[in-house]
């Protein structure tokens, strides 16, 4: 079964890290590759009544010319020896964004740097569509150097569902790896009010036929992983970080900070993440 992935294209033409990515994805799991490009209308346009003619005008014509941009995102996948199509929507990027992913193995978007763009705190687009999704999510921030996806991996495992939900989403990233590294950070209290059954990640990504390499997240880094895990991935020369998203309430970790925030706000490399 070929596996098929959607890229969310936030400016024109195709460009960025995200498209980088992307292509590098789909070339190491030989996948489907669509192209997104959401036309959005502002609520704000709608404060003043004369000008919404206009608006809606505009917005016609930003459709028009994404879609004559078919031949351009054809150009980019023949080159790369793909497959795949041009998509234009019009409506709330997140809501399209979400019903659009459920078709796909795998969605794929671009995160602004931490002072600008999608909001910090998991509000903005990429937070929300997380959020929505019920497949994994391959986040790249715009700052990322992307030469390669999935050739050395880090796993944030924290026994929680959110991080076996990732780890289900990587899967294809995972068994064609070249190294997969294991940082467990789960403690026994965080189970402690579910009686969830013992989970051997290694063993089971054996039973998947990966083997990776396990390590113990640093007790000094377990109130906040988030920095200790950014830099073993740094040291480690890591181009893809598998974690779930938003572990414990996402209130307190939008609001309080914790580990996907502060991944989203500083990490330079690619994270597939599950909500």
């Amino acid at each position: 079964m070929t596996t098929e992935l959607l890229l969310h294209l936030g400016r024109l033409p195709p460009q960025g890290a995200s498209l980088r990515a992307a292509l590098a994805v789909a070339k190491r799991l030989e996948a489907r590759l669509d192209g997104l490009y959401v036309v959005d209308l502002p609520a704000a346009a709608f404060t003043v009544p004369e000008a919404v003619p206009m608006q809606l005008d505009a917005v016609r014509q930003r459709a028009t010319d994404a879609r004559a941009l078919s031949g351009t995102w054809q150009s980019l996948l023949d080159e790369a020896g793909l497959e795949g199509k041009w998509r234009v929507g019009n409506g709330d990027t997140v809501q399209l964004l979400v019903h659009a992913a459920a078709g796909y193995d795998l969605l794929i978007v671009e995160r602004g740097g931490s002072q600008r763009g999608d909001a910090p705190v998991g509000f903005g687009v990429v937070s929300r569509t997380v959020f929505g999704s019920n497949h994994g999510v391959l986040v790249v921030p715009e700052q990322a150097v992307v030469t390669s996806v999935g050739d050395n991996v880090l796993v944030a495992w924290n026994g929680s569902r959110e991080s076996a939900l990732a780890v289900h989403a990587a899967l294809p990233l995972l068994r064609k790896a070249g190294k997969v590294t294991v940082i467990d950070g789960s403690r026994d209290e965080d189970n402690d009010t579910c009686a969830l059954p013992d989970m051997n990640i290694c063993g089971w990504l054996e039973t998947h036929r990966i083997r990776a390499e396990f390590r113990q997240l640093p007790e000094t880094a377990a109130p906040s992983p988030g920095p200790a895990l950014l830099e073993m991935a740094r040291a480690d020369n890591v181009d893809l970080i598998v974690m779930g998203a938003w572990g414990r309430s996402r209130l307190s970790e939008m609001v309080l900070g914790g580990t996907t925030r502060h991944l989203f706000m500083q990490s330079d490399i690619p994270m597939l993440v599950a909500n």
